[in-house]
């Protein structure tokens, strides 16, 4: 496949990948309010509409997130190599990592508590953990893996030049064969039936959820890897993307159908509750490519071009997804008792929780060696200033 050269910076992915991990805001404000979800501290009062929110975001927010960071990790390894990548990733994702392990540790397990009983209580627990940063273990995880095989890769291509013209030569023409047939049918296809019957597959172990599931979100990985080398699927996502995004709409339409009538006062179930739960199974799979195609081909096709506000936002959603949860948990607790409507607290919790940490960005971390290490830059003073 012939390669069109590639752009400096990718600036839309950037963005969308930035938004994605700053929806991760308003997915964790939205859980005290979400309907019948028995893993988290509830307020007296729920939300079909916020659990709706919930639903649309929570189907494709991570699975466009691990597809951008297969994209981001072939660019990186094409350009450089993977030794760059690999080094790149251990100081991204590993310091951090170890880094806020123990201060989660010091934060959240008193704040659940505190909003399971009201009580205010100080003390460390490791129960949880990784919390909201599973995905960093997913992605190590993944970078462990290639550097495991790495070895073995570089003796099957000498092997594959050793056989070359030898009577055994058709293995290796068979075994490329089926890697070129398999890609076809999985991961290049303007219409990703073939994925979405793959991933529905693989997800069905943990019902969609991906925290449990590295193979899952491994899946997402390779497509967004792909996807980088594949100029005619990218181009097409780009000029195509309101069809995807309508093909989308109109399964969470479907799907937000379902949910409602399951919700509705005085329904108690029916023999055909198992099938209904395998159909939103199924749409919440096949959206979660679906919409991220769209979103890939919407940030690309109108936010191409430098930004210099999008690209503030995109280095400081690293940071601010790492510091949200302790914020907005505190924040959803102490409401449980205010006597308001839940979608203005629903409202409060995102906002407050979102200038916290664009605060603590902006004053501690951009012009700091912390920036540094979450982006690969330091930003000095002067550059806000002129900005």
């Amino acid at each position: 496949m012939s390669l069109a050269p590639s752009p400096e910076r990718y600036h839309g992915l950037d963005a969308l990948r930035g938004i994605a991990m700053l929806l991760g805001i308003v997915l964790h404000a939205a859980i005290p309010y979400y309907p019948d979800l028995a893993m988290w501290p509830k307020d007296t009062n729920s939300s079909e509409i916020i659990g709706l929110i919930f639903d649309f975001i929570h189907m494709w927010r991570m699975p466009v997130f691990f597809m951008l960071a297969g994209f981001f990790a072939n660019l990186i390894i094409s350009r450089k190599s993977w030794q760059a990548w690999w080094l790149n990733r251990w100081l991204r994702l590993a310091f951090p990592t170890i880094i806020f392990f123990p201060l989660i540790g010091l934060s959240l397990p008193w704040i659940f508590e505190y909003g399971w009983s009201g009580d205010v209580r100080f003390f460390y627990s490791n129960e949880g953990q990784p919390h909201h940063l599973w995905f960093l273990w997913h992605l190590m995880i993944f970078v462990v893996l290639t550097m495991l095989c790495s070895g073995p890769s570089v003796a099957l291509r000498r092997l594959s030049e050793v056989i070359d013209g030898t009577r055994i030569e058709f293995i290796k023409t068979s075994l490329v064969w089926i890697k070129d047939l398999a890609a076809g049918i999985f991961f290049r296809p303007v219409v990703p039936i073939g994925f979405i019957v793959l991933s529905l597959i693989i997800n069905i172990s943990t019902w969609g959820e991906l925290v449990e599931n590295p193979l899952a979100s491994g899946l997402y990985f390779v497509l967004g890897y792909g996807l980088y080398t594949n100029n005619r699927l990218l181009s097409i996502i780009i000029s195509q993307w309101p069809t995807y995004a309508l093909t989308g709409l109109l399964l969470f339409f479907g799907y937000s159908v379902l949910v409602l009538t399951d919700l509705t006062p005085g329904y108690d179930g029916s023999d055909l509750d198992g099938l209904r739960e395998l159909v939103k199974y199924g749409i919440r799979i096949c959206c979660a490519t679906i919409f991220s195609f769209g979103f890939i081909g919407l940030a690309e096709s109108k936010f191409g071009t430098p930004n210099s506000m999008l690209r503030f936002v995109s280095d400081g959603s690293y940071w601010m997804y790492l510091i949200h949860l302790p914020i907005v948990t505190f924040i959803t607790f102490s409401m449980f008792d205010w006597d308001m409507p839940v979608l203005v607290k629903f409202a409060i919790a995102i906002v407050s929780t979102s200038i916290v940490c664009l605060i603590t960005y902006k004053c501690l971390v951009r012009h700091s060696p912390i920036g540094l290490l979450l982006n690969g830059k330091r930003y000095p003073l002067k550059s806000d200033v002129q900005n």
